[in-house]
């Protein structure tokens, strides 16, 4: 019997790396509440400032969601009736919902199967006329390869816009996401690795004069994109939910620190053939581990072991959204083959700031002979 046998395992604890920021979060909103700016005020501009350094933007524009980051970056980016987002099916509902809101079309392609991301060439061999923006996902934290993305946009005249809500303090060949398209949005929906404590997102720009159209159009300005008149909506972030992040924001790299340790522990236990591969040396890669996946035949077997040693997980997405009800609003291209196999076989351990080393010990070797007795 492994040690602590039985011990339950949440896949999430969002309360234990939230002790220790309680009682500057309550001071801060105390003195909040008593200067009576609760919208777009001190702690939303500041935590715009400190983002957008972190992700080497030109700015950052806090709203009110990751849905509503998505929706705005390719409003401004010119999606609407008849244009195309070339995009992955391997990824949340809410990277379609913001192409399909605004009138536009989601194009699927398969993604590679060692990382989960969109495959670059099969992005760039979608690409046709009705084309306009690139739309990788740094899913579970893992960068996209983006070099052949940027060759195929400069190629097309094409933008690229970065889902990285599961990706804060990523970095692909030593550049942050949020630095490697047009826009990037974030999520701080409270189980992301920078959590706040309900929704809200962000928008982060190379360019500030995107940033200057967003925020009109975050307070219900309309803007004019390519000879469309876009009206605005309310998608503001507020005081509070800014303050809380940037509390957890002052303490990211400890935090962080934290989950690539539990990493550690489960890339020393599960066989490299049935992970994320671990980024060699000088490469220039992080991956941040939103969720710790792993790849396994016969999948139900492994739930049942795993519920009945009181360990909690995660399977993701299974199905794709190609077989999402949505779909009908998209176009798939070519054989997503890969998409549907991971959508099979993934399945996420659990992984936060606060999984002692002795779980995710037992946890690994439950998975490594759970594989050993499968081979």
């Amino acid at each position: 019997m492994h040690e602590n046998e039985g011990r339950r395992v949440d896949r999430y604890d969002l309360v234990t790396p939230m002790l220790p920021c309680k009682q500057e979060i309550l001071d801060g909103v105390e003195r909040l509440l008593t200067t009576g700016q609760y919208i777009l005020g001190r702690e939303v501009h500041a935590l715009e400032a400190e983002m957008a350094t972190a992700c080497g933007a030109a700015d950052a524009v806090g709203v009110a969601s990751g849905s509503a980051a998505l929706y705005m970056a390719l409003q401004i980016a010119g999606v609407g009736p008849g244009v195309e987002v070339v995009t992955t099916p391997y990824t949340f509902v809410a990277t379609i919902e913001a192409i399909i809101r605004l009138g536009g079309t989601p194009v699927f392609v398969d993604i590679d199967p060692r990382t989960l991301n969109l495959d670059p060439d099969l992005a760039a061999d979608a690409v046709t006329a009705r084309t306009r923006v690139l739309l990788p996902v740094h899913i579970f934290g893992m960068p996209c390869e983006m070099e052949p993305l940027e060759r195929t946009a400069a190629r097309h005249g094409l933008d690229i816009v970065e889902d990285m809500c599961q990706a804060f303090g990523s970095l692909y060949r030593g550049r942050p996401c949020g630095s490697l398209g047009r826009t990037a949005c974030l999520s701080f929906y409270p189980t992301k690795n920078l959590p706040g404590i309900g929704d809200g997102g962000m928008i982060l720009c190379r360019d500030a004069a995107d940033a200057a159209l967003l925020r009109r159009l975050r307070g219900h300005e309309t803007v004019r994109v390519g000879g469309r008149l876009h009206s605005g909506w309310n998608s503001r972030l507020d005081e509070i939910q800014a303050l809380a992040i940037r509390v957890r924001l002052a303490r990211f790299a400890d935090e962080q620190a934290d989950r690539d340790r539990a990493a550690a522990v489960y890339n020393e236990l599960v066989p490299e053939a049935h992970r994320l591969a671990t980024p060699r040396p000088g490469s220039g890669l992080r991956v941040t581990h939103h969720q710790y996946w792993i790849r396994v035949p016969e999948r139900a077997r492994l739930e049942a072991r795993l519920r009945e040693a009181g360990v909690d997980f995660g399977v993701y997405y299974d199905p794709p959204l190609h077989r999402h009800e949505l779909a009908e609003y998209c176009r798939v291209h070519g054989d997503l083959a890969h998409a549907e196999a991971a959508g099979r076989e993934v399945l996420a351990l659990p992984i936060h700031q606060a999984l002692p080393e002795r779980d995710a010990r037992r946890i690994g070797e439950l998975v490594r002979e759970h594989l050993a007795g499968t081979a």
